[in-house]
């Protein structure tokens, strides 16, 4: 079936200005929350549990896709593995199904943590065999029945031990997405630091961010880019506008 995210793409290259856009729903909260990020149970005074289940939160995931209003589904590598491999939701679907590719540092929000106060540090719990295929070494023939599409987040806080660990992780990412077929979409997150330590003014921390995007990239050749930027480039002076890189 013709998945929409790739029309949407074919109509930002050709009109990057029109009226096309992308829509995901990101339901990869796991990645960051833990036992938490199903939501507040609303039966939480009756029932004595505070959140809902992942039970719940997967129902809900099956709703968003039998309604075929979005352009992609972004989930954990746990979630996708149920719903994408094992019940082949997204096989008559026009939703294509993503999986969160990397989770750093500065994600790992679990209660009594301080870590998203600390500068980030690059972490994956998945791969791409696993998300392509549900095994360790996945054979080239299964790399079609999961899902084929991450979102890779990086974090700059101009602090270069850090930040060099950010871009090596991430180089070794694209060049193995790119031997595996794998396609991604990029996100940069704001320093995630107080200023006193990375050292940026406030009023620059755009173009810092800006710059580095820019940098990042000029190195690469266009198979190994990301399809798209997701909400990164709404620092001045580019203007929110989510465009692919083809």
């Amino acid at each position: 079936m013709t998945k929409t995210l790739d029309t949407q793409l074919a109509a930002l290259a050709h009109d990057r200005f029109g009226k096309a856009f992308i829509l995901a729903d990101a339901k990869d909260a796991d990645m960051a929350l833990g036992i938490a990020s199903p939501g507040p149970n609303p039966q939480a005074a009756a029932d004595g549990f505070p959140s809902r289940t992942m039970t719940e939160y997967r129902s809900h995931i099956r709703e968003v896709i039998a309604q075929g209003l979005v352009d992609i589904m972004l989930m954990s590598c746990s979630t996708s593995d149920e719903l994408t491999l094992r019940q082949r939701l997204f096989d008559n679907s026009a939703i294509t199904p993503a999986v969160r590719a990397n989770d750093t540092t500065d994600i790992h929000l679990c209660r009594g943590a301080g870590y998203a106060g600390s500068p980030a540090v690059p972490f994956s719990s998945a791969t791409i065999d696993l998300i392509q295929t549900g095994q360790v070494d996945g054979a080239a023939a299964d790399r079609g029945r999961g899902a084929n599409l991450g979102l890779y987040s990086v974090t700059f806080n101009n602090l270069p031990d850090y930040d060099l660990q950010t871009m090596q992780a991430y180089k070794m990412f694209r060049l193995e997405a790119q031997a595996k077929g794998f396609r991604h979409f990029l996100e940069v997150f704001d320093p995630n630091v107080p200023p006193n330590t990375h050292r940026i003014a406030p009023e620059l921390i755009g173009g810092f961010i800006n710059d580095h995007i820019c940098r990042l990239l000029a190195g690469v050749p266009r198979a190994a880019r990301p399809i798209f930027f997701e909400n990164c480039l709404s620092w001045a002076p580019l203007h929110g506008r989510t465009v692919p890189l083809r």
